[in-house]
């Protein structure tokens, strides 16, 4: 750790409980269901995901910039054109850039995605086996980000792309470029030029991978 954060101010810890308590409000009356359930969630989509959604840490949470989010939602959509269905596995950003797009869902563990309604789907990395059985074999697009960089998570992740998709689907994959081999070797994805950025700068190198020829 570098030596001047000893200068840093620090929280005390009540101040931060109260802070966390504050942001936590603040999306509980962003996201709650309301009696028009279409207006809220079409605030949302206007909204940037972070004010609505702050990033939980503990839950491995870092959003996208703008321009990783626009340009991967609008790949998405060209490949699933007017019939095609898009899942988003582990990355809201890429939904919440799909701007409202009636064939995206969202498979999210934070339950507070479900402020999008019927697009929400709960979903645990850690069981593939339990996605639900009218979603498998259903996408024609696939965009996931594992929300941990270990081999144990991508083949997780891995088993449930392979339920949710179709002989044909094509598939995105962001994650940690130290996760080339595996990617390769569990879905038969290729390393493409585009490299994804988050709004918070990240230690870790971060690759897109595909299973077709992605001009971006």
């Amino acid at each position: 750790m570098d030596s001047d954060d000893d200068d840093v101010p620090q929280l005390r810890a009540d101040t931060l409980a109260a802070l966390q308590e504050f942001l936590q409000s603040r999306v509980d009356s962003e996201t709650q269901p309301s009696d028009n359930n279409s207006e809220n969630q079409e605030r949302l989509f206007q909204k940037d995901l972070s004010e609505s959604f702050p990033e939980d840490w503990q839950m491995s949470q870092f959003w996208y910039d703008d321009h990783t989010s626009n340009t991967l939602a609008a790949e998405v959509l060209r490949l699933a054109g007017d019939k095609g269905n898009i899942a988003c596995l582990s990355c809201p950003s890429i939904f919440r850039a799909c701007r409202g797009a009636k064939n995206a869902f969202v498979f999210e563990y934070d339950r507070r995605f479900q402020a999008f309604g019927s697009s929400y789907i709960f979903y645990d990395y850690n069981h593939p086996e339990e996605i639900p059985e009218d979603c498998r074999s259903a996408y024609e697009v696939i965009i996931a980000d594992p929300p941990f960089l270990s081999e144990e998570c991508l083949t997780k992740l891995a088993e449930a792309v392979r339920l949710l998709q179709k002989a044909d689907s094509k598939i995105i994959l962001c994650t940690g470029a130290v996760m080339t081999e595996n990617a390769e070797k569990l879905l038969s994805l290729k390393k493409t030029k585009f490299e994804p950025h988050h709004k918070n700068n990240l230690g870790n190198e971060f690759a897109c991978f595909a299973n077709y020829e992605m001009d971006l």
